[in-house]
């Protein structure tokens, strides 16, 4: 990752005033101690002066000051509003007064119980208060993510602003000046810069940002550097006076000691996840001779089914484990297995795993699923310490505990994997020649039930059920299938980062050269309650991930079921090139033309060029306006509809394409009946279309619902036959938006549009 250093006599002088700080009892700094750090950043800070009553205000004093008023700000530990605490106040530049309010301002707070040391004075910067001329610019910690940059509206009502209005703008640090671009244009507010022709802010605040990644990434745990890390940093606000100089006027910082033991975990070197989906050998531990469908037998028989000869059960008991597939001998412990496994699938209860880890240790596996709850999403976390000790010792992976584990498919002489507790009669995965999906899901069910929504478009390479990130985490498993090459999607769903662990998935996605889609959880307070109660995550600070997740290039999900559509339109178009962002829409009905056309996000309508528009005015009706949001009203058959939108596609004004079909119309072959009748039924030739002309082309079935019987077979056609489908046009846009943008910004490098999205 790209990062700027600050120069070590800025880093010297930063930790002088920390350790003096920290010598005075203190984890904060006072605000004439954010100055300095501030002018050692190189920004310009009011003329300022710490006296600690009036009779050290004398008028030398007020000559530091060229302003006609003097701002006084109360010094005390904690106080961190002080001008709700009364501790601001701006009075004139006159010697008896300037003393008398000194003199009021300590006693006032004494009297309020806050103990100050003294009183800052400060020159009065005479600015605007107008909307983006004060600024909110600094930096935090997270326990996840590491140092996060934010920027906003500043002033007095920033906390405000922020909560009603319009969040903070985050990203993650360090950044170089193309993200501190992105990081101000994102928030549009250099637009009002260049109309006044103030050209110079933005590059100015774009410095500023930079000088603060500098500063967050020398104090911070997640690399290497000072002893103390600044937990939080804050300018509120930076303006421009009526000279445009730019100044820091109020500062806050808060800082604690480094935490050696963040960068010895990311730095700490982790086996191999093949094992897990490509093991040779597997032993399943908690089998039962009298319960066939108890987890531990029920793997088994999948895993036998699916042609593996390399299945041992382990039973302390030992005997037989009589299946339909097969009759297997229990053996009594995974130390007395006849011939090494590398992968053990755990199925005991809770309080079996330890010993169950430590004969895994000695047996030489090098993967355990651990299939049990009743871990740390109980609050249960002593047996987790334990199993985590074992395995690091001994260099093994851990997925889970309070897992499925996972499915992969055969392929390349492999026979895949199947560690998922459910009958085949109950859950199978549709064959189809492109399986090119990763899904990755920290709950089981929701991985299933994701499969079952896309049964009719994709078929996975990968299912991954991770349960409580004991070890095995989305950052492993996002970087493990970036280099399997029969994955080309991956799609996660994430309750929350352990510390650390964002940064890790940050630089996963980051270099992961698929598409990315995740759907992160725990974005409310309740939802965070959930989330936490279900696996054990430190769920939360869902804007600083979702920050992080839009800046490594990741697709954000805002739900479930965007998150399904999603995970469908990048696999089924995967391969498909996209040239530019002119969208054309094919309509039967004009309330769904006008749907697609209010969601088109960043796409732009085509501009037809002569050509195009004289073909479609041959071919359609003369009640019709040739149009790139073209309605073709409820006269339109089959034949209109595949004619226009192979005009549509073969336009070199087109880039992509959106048709929506109301099946109701009399003259559609659409139903179920009528589409088994025809081999070469609309949707057939439909997909044949998008297939021949490459174009991302995405379809809109509207019906009432997804089991409308009269018309199910013609969107379960378009997606067998590779056409992503959907039951209203607004939907089917958002998808075919989100599928350009993200290949335009990798294509273009087009950092701030994506980090609008």
């Amino acid at each position: 990752m790209f990062r700027s250093r600050l120069d070590s006599t800025a880093v010297e002088a930063v930790e002088q005033l920390l350790d003096a700080a920290h010598a005075d009892g203190r984890s904060m700094l006072f605000e004439h101690e954010v100055y300095a750090v501030l002018e050692r950043l190189g920004m310009s800070v009011p003329e300022h002066v710490l006296v600690q009553g009036p009779d050290d205000v004398g008028a030398d004093t007020l000559a530091r000051f060229s302003s006609d008023h003097v701002v006084l700000k109360a010094v005390a530990p904690d106080m961190i509003h002080k001008e709700k605490a009364g501790g601001v106040r701006v009075v004139v530049k006159d010697l008896e007064y300037v003393r008398y309010s000194v003199e009021r301002m300590v006693s006032d707070m004494a009297a309020a119980g806050i103990k100050a040391r003294g009183v800052l004075l400060m020159q009065c910067v005479d600015y605007s208060q107008e909307l983006g001329n004060e600024i909110l610019l600094g930096f935090r910690e997270s326990v996840a993510f590491g140092p996060v940059i934010s920027f906003s509206k500043g002033g007095s009502d920033a906390e405000h602003f922020a909560r009603c209005f319009s969040a903070p703008n985050l990203i993650l640090a360090p950044i170089d000046r193309p993200w501190a671009e992105a990081l101000l244009y994102s928030t549009n507010i250099q637009q009002k810069y260049e109309t006044r022709g103030w050209f110079e802010r933005t590059s100015r605040i774009v410095d500023a940002g930079l000088r603060f990644s500098k500063l967050s990434t020398a104090f911070s745990n997640f690399f290497p550097g000072s002893r103390w890390v600044l937990r939080e940093f804050e300018v509120n606000p930076l303006v421009f006076d009526r000279h445009e100089r730019f100044w820091a006027i109020d500062g806050y910082a808060e800082f604690a000691p480094r935490d050696p033991g963040v960068l010895e975990e990311a730095g700490r070197k982790r086996a191999s996840l093949r094992p897990f989906f490509e093991p040779r050998g597997v032993a399943v531990v908690g089998v039962s001779a009298t319960n066939p469908a108890s987890p531990g037998s029920v793997i088994v028989d999948n895993l036998v089914r699916m042609g593996r000869t390399d299945v041992f059960a382990v039973n302390p008991r030992g005997g037989q484990l009589e299946l339909d597939s097969a009759t297997l001998p229990m053996h009594t412990s995974v130390t007395e297995l006849p011939e090494p496994v590398e992968l053990a699938v755990v199925a005991v209860p809770a309080g079996r795993v330890v010993p169950v880890m430590e004969e895994c240790a000695r047996a030489g596996v090098r993967c355990v699923v651990l299939i049990p709850g009743g871990f740390g999403e109980t609050g249960r976390t002593d047996a987790e310490t334990d199993i985590r000790r074992i395995a690091r010792d001994a260099g093994m992976r851990v997925m889970g505990p309070n897992c499925l584990g996972l499915v992969y498919g055969a392929g390349h002489g492999q026979p895949g994997m199947n560690t998922f507790f459910i009958p085949e009669e109950k859950f199978s995965i549709p064959e189809r020649d492109k399986r090119n999906v990763a899904i990755l899901s920290q709950s089981g069910a929701l991985g299933i039930i994701e499969l079952h929504q896309l049964r009719n478009a994709i078929s996975p390479k990968a299912i991954v059920s991770y349960g409580n990130q004991l070890d095995t985490d989305p950052a492993d498993l996002v970087g493990y299938f970036s280099d399997d090459d029969d994955v080309a999607v991956i799609a996660c769903y994430i309750e929350g980062f352990k510390p650390g662990a964002g940064a890790r998935f940050f630089e996963a996605a980051s270099h992961c050269p698929k598409p990315v889609i995740v759907y992160k959880a725990g974005r409310t307070e309740a939802g965070m309650r959930a989330a936490q109660s279900h696996t054990a995550s430190i769920a939360g600070e869902y804007a600083v991930a979702k920050a992080a997740m839009k800046q490594a290039g990741v697709v954000v999900a805002e739900s479930m079921m965007d998150h399904v559509e999603l995970t469908k339109t990048f696999a089924m178009l995967d391969g498909v090139r996209v040239n530019d962002n002119r969208v054309a829409v094919i309509a039967n009905a004009g309330y769904e033309k006008t749907y697609g056309a209010d969601n088109l996000g960043s796409l732009r309508v085509a501009e037809l060029d002569a050509e195009t528009l004289a073909r479609l005015g041959e071919r359609i009706p003369a009640f019709v306006e040739p149009d790139p949001l073209l309605d073709l009203t409820p006269m339109a058959d089959d034949d209109m509809y595949l004619d226009c939108m192979e005009i549509m596609l073969s336009s070199p004004s087109v880039d992509c394409l959106l048709v929506s079909i109301v099946p109701h119309s009399m003259d559609l072959k659409t139903t179920d009946r009528e589409m088994e009748s025809e081999p070469e039924n609309i949707a057939v030739r439909m997909a044949r279309l998008a297939a021949q002309y490459g174009k991302p082309v995405a379809v809109s079935v509207c019906v009432t619902g997804g089991a409308d019987a009269d018309y199910n077979r013609l969107g379960q056609t378009l997606e067998q036959d590779g056409v992503p489908t959907f039951l209203n046009a607004s939907r089917a846009m958002r998808c075919l938006d989100q599928f350009v943008r993200y290949a335009m910004s990798r294509s273009t490098g087009r950092y701030a549009e994506w980090l609008k999205q």
